[in-house]
C-alpha cells in the first residue's frame, strides 16, 4: 500500500510540471511587453490535488482554456482577387496606415466593414479558391501591399512579386478551402506571424510579426 501512495505522488508530480509545460513560450514572451506572466491562457479546473492524486492514483484531470473561438466559415469561398476584411482579436479590422515620419505601419483600428478597410487578397500561384498553406499577399485600400521585414508590417509600395510580401495563410482549425468567416493566421515571409497588441497595452492598433506562435495574438478572422 506504502509503495502504492509513494508511485501516486510521483505521477502527480510529473503531471503537474507537464501543466506547466504546456503552456507556450510566447506566454513568456508576451509577459515582457508588460502584462501577466499568464496571458490569455488559464487553468480552469484542477480536480485533484496532491492528498487526492494519492488517494485516487494517477487521475489528474487539467483543462486548459485558451480564449479564442473555434473557427466557422459561412461556406462563402475566398477567392484570388477577392475584397476581403481580416479582423484581428481586438475586434478591430485591419486598414489604417500611420507613421511619423512616413505613413506606412500597418494597424487595425476599423470598427466597421467599410471601403477603408476593404482589402485585396491575391493568391501567390494560380487561380481560384484561397486554400490552408497558400501563399498570398494582400493590397490594402492604399494599393499598396503589406510587406514583412523583421517584425515591422508596413505598407510601401505594389510589387507582386517581392519577397517581402508572400505571406503564408493558415485555417485555425483544419485544413482545407478557406471560408468567409474562417478563424486564421498569418505567417509572414520568414518563420514569424503576424499578430496585433491589446489595445490596454498599446492602444493604437499596431500590427506586428513577432513570434512564431498560432496564438490569442495572431488569431484573425477573415470575412467578406
Amino acid at each position: 500500500l506504502e509503495h502504492t501512495s509513494v508511485e501516486a505522488m510521483r505521477r502527480c508530480q510529473v503531471l503537474r510540471l507537464m501543466l506547466f509545460a504546456s503552456v507556450s513560450s510566447s506566454a513568456w514572451q508576451r509577459a515582457f511587453i508588460g502584462g501577466s506572466a499568464w496571458p490569455r491562457v488559464r487553468v480552469s479546473k484542477i480536480l485533484d490535488t496532491q492528498d487526492n492524486c494519492v488517494n485516487r492514483g494517477h487521475q489528474l484531470h487539467v483543462v486548459i482554456r485558451h480564449a479564442a473561438k473555434k473557427s466557422k466559415g459561412t461556406g462563402e469561398p475566398i477567392m484570388n482577387g477577392d475584397m476581403v476584411y481580416i479582423k484581428v482579436h481586438t475586434g478591430k479590422y485591419i486598414g489604417e496606415i500611420d507613421g511619423t515620419t512616413k505613413l506606412e505601419w500597418v494597424k487595425a483600428r476599423g470598427t466597421k466593414k467599410d471601403i477603408d478597410h476593404a482589402l485585396k487578397i491575391e493568391k501567390g500561384v494560380g487561380d481560384g479558391q484561397i486554400n490552408s498553406g497558400d501563399v498570398i499577399r494582400i493590397v490594402m485600400p492604399n494599393r499598396k501591399h503589406i510587406d514583412v521585414m523583421g517584425s515591422a508590417v508596413r505598407c510601401r509600395k505594389y510589387n507582386p512579386r517581392g519577397d517581402d510580401m508572400k505571406l503564408t495563410i493558415f485555417k485555425k482549425d483544419g485544413d482545407g478551402p478557406i471560408e468567409s468567416g474562417d478563424a486564421i493566421f498569418i505567417k509572414g515571409p520568414g518563420r514569424d506571424y503576424l499578430d496585433s497588441t491589446p489595445p490596454e497595452k498599446i492602444p493604437d492598433g499596431e500590427v506586428k510579426a513577432r513570434w512564431p506562435d498560432q496564438g490569442d495574438w495572431q488569431i484573425m478572422w477573415i470575412e467578406k
